[in-house]
């Protein structure tokens, strides 16, 4: 009777065991394809496919642990990303966040959570470095707990923009396979060993791009005798038209004292870059940033990032962001 028991137990652990690593996945499709791929995000290996009926698909299989998987049509056409794990888990938004399943839902109350926190930038309840330094320490704390799942990785790579390099570097390097897989995640951290030469303390160092009939170079503004302040930006960039504002007033209030600003639009189109200058009244020169020439050598992984550079050429400080861009600089103009 005992053994009866025991091979009684056995088979129900086994029985709950192959449930628990069942997945359901339904979703909606909106590319109008017939059949949908599943890989994991940084691979190249199908983990499943279904077929699109009157505009929904559904998976079922099995999977250990969970993976940071992404989605694409038959056509090529990349359609969403989610975490894929046990469960029953229904797609939702055109690029996907998952729900009904404990990791997909973690995430989505991040994002929840980190919305609000915007919602309070708005409303004027909270300031913008309140709400930045908020949403860092949320971010870094998810990845940090779930360095070897596909949790980690969805957050990761979907935040990396709140994590600051030396944080950045340490997450990824004690990551687990998700993580380290991540082609986004690894040419960030390839990016960040560019800046061992242009950190702060170090030497400026120049580029040039040639377009319009010139030759522009960093060293055009930089290390002639006045502090400089570099942005790369972008039309298309949120955050960086948020900072705008910040970097006109402290230009406005030293320009006159010889403080220099320059951008470097980064990705954009010379026209969109015209345009958004009108609308945000900007008047500073701009350097456009050709085939990556000014933004490789400084490591720039995520805009807006902005640089102040001493009037010998040094770097003073990486990473400036709201009040902070005034603080800084009136510190060392108010020394002259």
């Amino acid at each position: 009777m005992r053994r009866l028991f025991l091979f009684t137990a056995v088979v129900v652990c086994a029985a709950m065991t192959h449930a628990q690593r069942e997945y359901r996945i339904t979703g909606q499709d909106s590319h109008e394809t017939t059949r949908v791929y599943m890989y994991e995000v940084g691979d190249s290996i199908v983990l499943d496919s279904a077929d699109v009926h009157d505009g929904r698909f559904t998976f079922t299989g099995r999977v250990e642990g969970s993976k940071f998987v992404e989605l694409v049509t038959k056509e090529g056409d990349p359609s969403g990303q989610f975490i894929l794990e046990p469960g029953n888990i229904t797609l939702f938004g055109r690029n996907y966040y998952g729900k009904g399943a404990p990791l997909n839902d973690a995430f989505v109350k991040l994002v929840n959570e980190l919305a609000a926190y915007e919602a309070k930038v708005k409303d004027g309840t909270l300031t913008r470095e309140e709400s930045y330094d908020i949403h860092t320490a949320k971010v870094v704390e998810q990845v940090s707990a779930h360095l070897n799942d596909g949790l980690g990785a969805r957050s990761f790579y979907y935040f990396s923009y709140y994590i600051e390099r030396f944080t950045f570097k340490t997450l990824f390097d004690n990551g687990g396979p998700s993580i380290r897989k991540v082609p986004g995640l690894i040419t960030n951290r390839q990016s960040f060993e560019l800046t061992a030469k242009t950190e702060e303390c170090m030497m400026f160092t120049d580029f040039k791009v040639e377009y319009d009939g010139q030759a522009h170079r960093l060293s055009d503004y930089v290390g002639k005798g006045n502090y400089v302040l570099i942005d790369f930006w972008a039309s298309w960039c949120g955050p960086c038209k948020a900072e705008i504002p910040n970097i006109i007033e402290t230009y406005n209030k030293y320009k006159d004292r010889g403080f220099v600003v320059v951008g470097i639009p980064v990705n954009d189109k010379p026209e969109d870059t015209k345009k958004a200058m009108e609308d945000l009244g900007i008047t500073y020169p701009q350097i456009r940033d050709i085939d990556g020439a000014a933004s490789t050598p400084y490591g720039v992984a995520f805009i807006p990032q902005i640089i102040l550079f001493g009037p010998d050429g040094t770097i003073l400080r990486r990473g400036l962001r709201g009040e902070e861009i005034m603080k800084t600089v009136s510190e060392y103009m108010e020394r002259e």
